[in-house]
């Protein structure tokens, strides 16, 4: 699904969420699990996705990039770049 979003198909991407959030939606899981990281990314992607909010999903997937770069030694030499969704 984010593969999806950053390449800017967001109807393949709605598509996942609509299949995948009945699974996830009001459910509980245990904090780091795979099911818990999936939960949150539906969470954090629903409206600005369902709306079409490009700008927003760039923000978010730009937060998530960054936040898994920061600290590693890929970091010195990383430079954010536009996804196709921002095109």
């Amino acid at each position: 699904m984010i593969v999806h979003i950053a390449a800017g198909n967001l109807d393949a991407a709605r598509a996942i969420w609509h299949e995948r959030q009945r699974w996830h939606t009001g459910k509980s899981f245990p904090p780091g699990t795979r099911a818990d990281r999936w939960r949150l990314q539906l969470a954090a992607v629903a409206e600005p996705l369902m709306a079409g909010d490009r700008p927003a999903l760039a923000k978010i997937l730009h937060a998530w990039e960054a936040a898994n770069v920061r600290g590693t030694e890929l970091e010195p030499y990383w430079e954010p770049t536009s996804f196709p969704l921002e095109r």
